[in-house]
């Protein structure tokens, strides 16, 4: 009996010993979030360039009236969705508690003027007013990270590779995309959409509608790879789309196993994909017309739909 009393006291110490930990611990982590503060303290709205650097590699977007841009890409516009997030996560990040603060950590941790992985510098009024660098991963979607001339070093919630030093990496893809296309005039076909539904301006055969809503998809998400180096010399294919917008002529170029694009909109040639290419520029009429065994299917697939009915109403 005086066993288990003495087991049961020694079990109710730990007890108690564990909740003293974890009320500490709690108590600890909310006295350090009140003391921590933003390790970039700026408005998005103040900031006018940022500076990347890895590597071999730099990449700088500026905002010019409004609108990031890449000036050493040609001008062309920075995908806004990826930046907004690096600035989301920026001004999210917090002092805390910093995971080291010595000289010699700087290099383990590949966080010194020397020795980085990323080097961050945002500008407001042509001023550098941030400056960071970022190391070493101490685990998923983290980064260890060190303001300039600051000693401490802590560990931050980002990700190195939303973080890119490239041009091309930063660039909008989606720059050519032809929004909701209304018409599409190719090299041997017109394709108009008609109260929602898309059918042939003129000539012989019944429209496959799938394939037409597949080209117009394809237009809508059309994708660029990055500007291209050189002109091509090949026969440009020239398509236009109508959009509630106007009018765009596209035109298509391969050569060299290699695709590109331009839009009548823009000057610069841009690369695509393969893929992009043939499901556009590959497409003549014969393969939007709806075959005759695309038809008999379509007939079986009704047929059995009213066989279907006419057995449930027995």
């Amino acid at each position: 009996m005086k066993k288990l009393q003495f087991y049961l006291s020694g079990f109710l110490a730990l007890q108690l010993v564990l909740a003293a930990g974890l009320f500490w611990r709690e108590h600890r982590q909310q006295e350090l979030q009140q003391q921590s503060e933003p390790l970039l303290a700026l408005q998005q709205e103040q900031l006018q360039r940022l500076e990347i650097s890895a590597d071999d590699n730099s990449v700088t977007l500026q905002k010019n009236a409004g609108e990031w841009q890449l000036p050493e890409l040609h001008s062309l516009p920075v995908d806004a969705a990826k930046l907004d997030g690096l600035l989301d996560k920026l001004a999210e990040m917090r002092s805390g508690w910093p995971v080291a603060t010595t000289s010699s950590a700087r290099e383990r941790f590949e966080v010194g003027e020397e020795k980085f992985q990323k080097r961050l510098r945002l500008y407001s009024d042509g001023e550098v007013v941030a400056e960071f660098f970022i190391g070493t991963s101490p685990g998923f979607r983290w980064v260890h990270l060190r303001r300039a001339g600051d000693d401490a070093i802590y560990a931050v919630e980002l990700n190195s590779y939303e973080m890119p030093a490239k041009g091309e990496e930063w660039l909008d893809k989606k720059l050519l995309a032809a929004g909701e296309p209304e018409s599409i005039s190719g090299p041997d076909y017109q394709l108009r959409k008609v109260d929602g539904e898309w059918q042939f301006v003129a000539g012989d055969g019944e429209l496959d509608v799938d394939k037409a809503r597949e080209l117009a998809s394809a237009f809508s998400g059309l994708r660029i790879q990055k500007p291209a180096e050189e002109m091509p010399e090949a026969e440009p294919l020239e398509i236009r789309v109508a959009t509630g917008g106007g009018e765009l002529s596209y035109q298509f170029l391969r050569a060299d196993e290699k695709y590109f694009v331009r839009r009548s909109d823009r000057e610069q040639l841009f690369e695509l994909s393969r893929y992009d290419y043939e499901r556009i520029a590959d497409l003549r009429r014969p393969q939007l017309v709806r075959t005759s065994e695309a038809e008999g299917e379509s007939q079986q697939t009704a047929e059995g739909s009213e066989e279907n009915e006419e057995a449930t109403k027995s």
